[in-house]
């Protein structure tokens, strides 16, 4: 597709590559603004007080023999070196489940691009540039996109730019389900070892893209925040126990995700089952696993998806995921404990302090699972009393008869459907996000529980949402405030929670720009003041009409049973004794570390310091 632009007196052409759909707000731009990358020259927009570039390339298109490949880096061909690219419409979304509100398409495994938004005025010469927040979407790494409108940085970056706090937002696609998570015995790089989470290394490659590149849009390499919601958390998770991401990311916002007990982090064995019932489903059950992984990337990616999302789950015996598929959704292909990617378990490597340490915002919401996409579509609600109690109730507290009792139906007068919501909630998030801030309060952390039920229409409507509550995700409206092209900024909030969304808005602003929430400028008038997070006082902010601060186990009496419970478990399961203290003090009793766990190493190298994941018995 071919497109003239007048810019600057000059003709230019701007040749687009696989398209999605043009950026909803094109049609405001007053510019076009030409920026030259490793990827090649780039025509966006001007819209407002923002510079607009929406579907660059940051990776290798992983087609062909690059299926399930680590992510490579992009080379432009001759061609585009002297050629203007159109950089106004979206990528084609990674391959996955068409869902209502979801990614809305069309879909192509060539989809590793990404989207930037920044300032239209040059920083300041004395300055070393804006800073930089990536932004990792959610979707149990099942699903989502960077196109969806509910991610767009506009209204962000340009109420950013008006209280002189200006910053760059990149959002990104990256591999996801089959495609994204996919291991085979086969599939190993040039020293033997396993290649497997290739989604994680596409978030890695964009994070690399963005240090050799940000600078010609105005950024500096040096103030990166990395940030995600839900499996978009999750993955800022990893990438902080991960020393492959070392010195890629500066600061971390993570928002209703964790990874120190997740539950649907698999070891090798899960992963190379699940990829020879997919072999034997698409006519690639050869005995030779090379010939049947070159036979599995013939495919075409429409029917290898449409098999892959019915293959059988291996049978799952380990305490932490014994019985899991009778509680909700177990996904086949899904985030893999390889010893590359996650060289140690993520929960062995807070405990042990071997992880990166970086300035963090964290939390989650008070009623994650009213949300209908997680009560009753990736989960299976109880039915009644009687199935909440013989069901649900063991599963989800792995039979730990001290958590179960804080969740009897007793507590919540004989309501299964709120024990439920409290339970998941409670256990899968908030206390997590808790256990998280323990961990890592020697840097600067600060915790948050979003507690406020939206009010507006379209965010409230009986077929989104179980009943009114924080629900998940809903935290992040506060912060796009973008539903529609028509629909944007205060449009999406009653009047009497414009101050919670301005307030929530400039507390991650200021993390992105400062490393912490709080305001220095005394014309700000921020209150209340975050506190940071410290195991001693146990000090959160909680996010509602009215801000306050609270300590955390004051709101969530049940976060020391349940997270003792939680490491408990995890830890037996990887081979050591561990157990969280009363006061969120999590720590290795006693080791007595498996050598069949596929998550051993010696050691983990990040800069100044080797730190050893062995820990002598107490």
């Amino acid at each position: 597709m071919f497109l003239l632009w007048l810019f600057g007196g000059l003709l230019i052409r701007t040749v687009s590559g696989l398209q999605g759909t043009i950026y909803p707000f094109a049609n405001e731009s007053i510019d076009t603004p030409i920026v030259s990358t490793t990827s090649g020259r780039f025509a966006g927009l001007t819209i407002r007080q923002t510079n607009v570039w929406i579907g660059i390339p940051y990776a290798a298109s992983p087609v062909g023999l690059l299926r399930w490949q680590k992510s490579q880096p992009y080379v432009k061909n001759d061609s585009q070196n002297d050629t203007v690219r159109n950089a106004t419409y979206y990528s084609p979304s990674c391959p996955q489940t068409i869902r209502e509100g979801g990614s809305s398409g069309p879909f192509d495994e060539d989809c590793l691009y990404l989207n930037i938004w920044a300032p239209h005025t040059p920083p300041p010469s004395t300055s070393t540039g804006y800073p930089v927040m990536l932004w990792l979407h959610g979707g149990a790494l099942q699903e989502g996109s960077s196109t969806q409108i509910v991610y767009d940085g506009l209204s962000w970056t340009n109420a950013a730019i008006q209280v002189n706090k200006s910053f760059i937002m990149v959002s990104i696609n990256y591999r996801l389900n089959v495609f994204g998570f996919f291991a085979q015995s086969a599939l190993i790089d040039d020293n033997g070892q396993t290649i497997a989470n290739q989604g994680l290394s596409d978030q890695r490659m964009a994070m690399k893209w963005i240090q050799d590149n940000i600078g010609y849009f105005g950024g500096d390499k040096n103030q990166i925040t990395l940030a995600g919601q839900s499996s978009g958390s999750t993955s800022v998770c990893i990438h902080i126990v991960s020393p492959l991401s070392i010195g890629l990311f500066h600061a971390a916002i993570l928002e209703s995700g964790s990874c120190d007990t997740v539950s649907y982090m698999f070891d090798k064995q899960f992963a190379y089952s699940t990829a020879n019932d997919l072999a034997l489903r698409v006519g690639c059950n050869m005995t030779d696993s090379i010939q049947q992984l070159a036979c599995l990337r013939t495919i075409n990616s429409s029917l290898l998806f449409t098999n892959a999302i019915n293959v059988s789950i291996p049978l799952l015996t380990s305490p932490p995921f014994k019985n899991l598929i009778k509680l909700g959704q177990v996904f086949p292909f899904n985030v893999i404990l390889d010893g590359i990617e996650i060289p140690i378990h993520p929960l062995q490597a807070f405990l042990s302090s071997a992880f990166n340490h970086v300035p963090t915002l964290l939390g989650a919401n008070q009623d994650e699972f009213v949300l209908r996409l997680l009560y009753e579509e990736y989960f299976h609600p109880p039915i009644n009393a009687e199935d909440y109690l013989t069901r649900v109730l063991p599963i989800a507290t792995y039979n730990q008869s001290d958590i179960a009792t804080q969740y009897n139906l007793s507590v919540f007068s004989g309501n299964y459907s709120e024990a439920f919501i409290a339970l998941m909630s409670q256990g899968m998030y908030l206390c997590a996000a808790r256990r998280m801030a323990g961990y890592m309060a020697e840097q600067s952390t600060y915790l948050y529980t979003y507690n406020h039920a939206p009010e507006f229409y379209f965010l409230s409507l009986p077929t989104l949402i179980v009943r009114p509550g924080a629900y998940h995700s809903s935290e992040s409206f506060n912060l796009f405030q973008t539903l529609a092209p028509s629909l944007y900024g205060n449009q999406m909030f009653l009047s009497d929670e414009f101050n919670l969304a301005t307030s929530i808005r400039r507390y991650w602003t200021n993390m992105i720009t400062k490393h912490q929430p709080n305001d220095d400028d005394d014309n700000d008038n921020m209150n209340p003041i975050w506190p940071q997070y410290s195991s001693l006082t146990d000090q959160t902010i909680v996010l509602d009409k009215n801000i306050t601060t609270a300590t955390f186990i004051g709101i969530y009496a049940n976060c020391d049973i349940v997270s003792a419970g939680h490491v408990k478990i995890f830890g037996e399961y990887l081979g050591f004794n561990a157990t969280c203290a009363a006061g969120n003090q999590c720590f290795i009793i006693n080791s007595t570390l498996s050598t069949s766990t596929t998550s051993q190493t010696t050691s983990i190298h990040f800069p100044n310091m080797t730190l050893s994941t062995k820990v002598d018995n107490a």
